[in-house]
């Protein structure tokens, strides 16, 4: 009877440890690459991030080197699907250095779409959609800004930019300027006024389009407008659960119909409170009314947390539910 009971209590262990086995092989094979873990999603974590999915998935995701920030830090594109596609859908998040929750969004969104790639969302193959509209993502706008946001001033390898920064008011851990102090959201040719002091937040530099960070986000759109259309602009902020998808009458009819569409497909995942219009002269040097108004591109901006910035961790779960689906169902709009 002793042997019977101790057979069977060797077979139930070589049971649970086989399983335990094969779920912990599952886990790791299921494992994500981009982490939603942890409070500061690094500029060095994120090029690792982005290196590992390139190598992942090849044929559906290319990452290109599209400039470099005021502190010599590479600015990156990826593109996901067909690179040749006459379609392109443009996403850019991170142009303030706290707001790098944003880029953790975006880069899980990246992932995601490419674990999907040949399967559905919302009854509509992702490959398909892809193939048609290309996505080209920014990820981290203003690497910078993050990295003075998440490290303090120590975090910027150039001297004399570090010099100056440590004469410049404002909280670090809230920054929002590039590495030179500018807002990289008010530094953009559309109804340009200078304005501001230098520091953590809302100088809009001595020109239109002074910083690197911006030339070389025009660069790529201008690229792009090369080879294809670009149908629309999803710009990732961080403050408030508020879309902003209105327009002023200044905007052309195709702008303003497309424009509704994209926010009634945004704000019904998400549920944000959509804000009113803001006049031109209200927004001067903005990015979102530079692509309105100045490219006439349609062009949503969804402020994705509740929190003062930098947001909490914790926000992560509830905003990634809100949004996992968004980029890619505003590209459906146009598949």
């Amino acid at each position: 009877m002793n042997i019977v009971k101790r057979l069977r209590t060797f077979l139930t262990l070589c049971l649970v440890l086989g399983v335990m086995i094969w779920l912990g092989h599952g886990m790791e094979t299921k494992a994500a690459i981009v982490s939603t873990g942890h409070q500061k999603y690094s500029y060095t974590e994120y090029r690792k991030d982005l290196q590992q999915l390139q190598k992942k998935y090849p044929e559906y995701c290319q990452v290109n080197v599209i400039g470099k920030s005021a502190d010599d830090r590479n600015l990156y594109e990826v593109i996901l699907g067909n690179a040749q596609a006459k379609k392109h859908l443009v996403v850019i998040a991170n142009l303030h250095g706290r707001e790098y929750m944003t880029t953790q969004l975006c880069m899980s969104q990246i992932e995601y779409y490419l674990k999907k790639y040949n399967k559905k969302i919302n009854g509509t193959k992702v490959s398909k959609v892809l193939n048609e509209v290309a996505i080209h993502y920014v990820p981290s706008s203003n690497p910078d800004g993050t990295a003075i946001s998440q490290f303090g001033f120590g975090a910027i390898r150039n001297k004399s930019l570090r010099a100056a920064l440590r004469k410049m008011p404002g909280s670090t851990t809230r920054w929002k300027a590039n590495a030179r102090g500018v807002d990289l959201n008010r530094n953009w040719a559309v109804a340009f006024r200078r304005g501001g002091t230098r520091g953590y937040a809302g100088f809009h530099g001595n020109k239109a389009a002074s910083e690197p960070e911006v030339k070389a986000l025009v660069k790529v759109v201008n690229r792009i407008e090369k080879r294809g259309k670009i149908v629309g602009v999803v710009s990732y902020h961080s403050t408030g659960s508020i879309l902003y998808g209105r327009y002023a009458s200044n905007a052309t009819s195709k702008v303003e119909q497309v424009t509704t569409r994209m926010y009634k497909t945004a704000q019904s995942l998400t549920g944000y409170r959509l804000m009113p219009t803001e006049s031109i002269s209200s927004a001067a040097g903005c990015s979102r009314e530079y692509f309105l108004y100045e490219r006439d591109i349609p062009c949503i901006t969804l402020e994705i947390g509740r929190g003062a910035c930098p947001l909490s961790i914790r926000e992560f779960p509830s905003i990634w539910k809100k949004n996992k689906d968004v980029v890619i169902r505003e590209a459906m709009l146009f598949d």
